[in-house]
């Protein structure tokens, strides 16, 4: 007796295959891995226009509050390393116009510690995604770049005796290749 194929079925049994190799194949390879770097990031990156960062801390209500608010002028020099995948960021900031906001530390100490800078980050580069971050004083940027420009999130918050850190909006630091 002789078998039929159906179209259909023909086709199924044609795409389960080649998804077969095609998973087979991705496995060999490793790939889920970092994509090649779109973009040369070295260089000096700054920002023109200040950034809002807000500070934020623990020290008077043991729960993470915002106590006020600077403009940053953000600067980051990024130098590659032997990994493709990987960078330096030595980034350094000035605040300026700090505001204090309503918290429940009132007009007392707020209890926030300012960064010392520069300091260095180890930057993750995928295709046109660089994470940047110092996990001993929870220091995060989180952003994407073109050859020119740059945005990203900041977020710091670290905890010794209590916890203190700043942050800004989704996307808020936009950085210009110098």
């Amino acid at each position: 007796m002789r078998r039929t194929w159906s179209v259909p079925l023909l086709g199924a049994a044609m795409l389960a295959s080649f998804s077969i190799a095609a998973c087979a194949k991705n496995d060999l390879t490793g790939s889920g891995g970092p994509l090649t770097p779109a973009r040369n990031l070295a260089g000096t990156w700054k920002n023109a226009i200040p950034i809002t960062v807000y500070y934020q801390t623990d020290f008077c209500s043991n729960r993470k509050e915002t106590i006020g608010q600077a403009d940053w002028l953000v600067t980051f020099v990024i130098t590659k390393t032997s990994d493709p995948n990987t960078v330096n960021v030595s980034m350094s900031a000035t605040s300026s116009n700090f505001v204090r906001t309503s918290s429940s530390c009132g007009n007392g100490s707020n209890g926030y510690v300012p960064n010392v800078w520069p300091t260095t980050l180890t930057g993750n580069v995928s295709s046109t995604s660089l994470v940047a971050t110092q996990s001993t004083w929870g220091m995060t940027y989180d952003g994407s770049f073109t050859t020119d420009l740059m945005q990203g999130t900041w977020n710091h918050w670290e905890c010794i005796v209590y916890c203190t850190g700043e942050y800004t909006e989704t996307n808020a630091m936009k950085l210009i290749r110098q």
